[in-house]
């Protein structure tokens, strides 16, 4: 992977559309778990909100492949040295690692019968939205605080 001093459009796009469809499922993630807990007792989940739970979590996992594909290929800022850095890059990875697990366990439990994977969803998907939480605001301390222009660059492309 190579390092540049910003992201593409392509990845800056990628970026907070995967936000935005985590947030729209976590907020309505109600539904999703009355949906399965009507076909859990036999009955037929009312409406269709639990479909588009399932297609944005299907697009969430669709978009993090291309995503972490397209930092591959067309590479990433850099790195720095400090422990505040490398605490970032981890922070970085885990919630790459949690924009896959967690519509991969959403699958599991509801098109692939493993109720075991109820439970692991669900703490995932509070595990992203914390972990998105201290992201965000990490990038708003590195803004307006430390004033490095960090926040820019993931929000006007190289």
């Amino acid at each position: 992977m190579t390092q540049q001093p910003g992201y593409t459009k392509l990845q800056i796009s990628l970026h907070w559309a995967i936000a935005g469809l985590v947030l729209f499922n976590f907020i309505f993630g109600g539904i999703m778990e009355a949906a399965y807990d009507a076909v859990r007792e036999g009955a037929q989940p009312a409406g269709v909100g639990h479909y588009l739970h399932i297609v944005v979590g299907v697009a969430v996992l669709a978009l993090s492949l291309v995503r972490i594909a397209a930092r591959f290929i067309l590479g990433a800022p850099g790195k720095g040295p400090t422990r505040g850095d490398k605490v970032a890059a981890a922070l970085q990875g885990v919630l790459y690692l949690l924009t896959l697990l967690v519509p991969a366990l959403g699958m599991m439990t509801w098109g692939g019968g493993q109720g075991w994977a109820a439970a692991p969803h669900v703490i995932a998907a509070n595990a992203i939205m914390v972990l998105a939480l201290v992201h965000a605001l990490s990038a708003l301390a590195h803004q307006f605080v430390l004033k490095d222009g960090l926040l820019t660059r993931m929000m006007r492309p190289r």
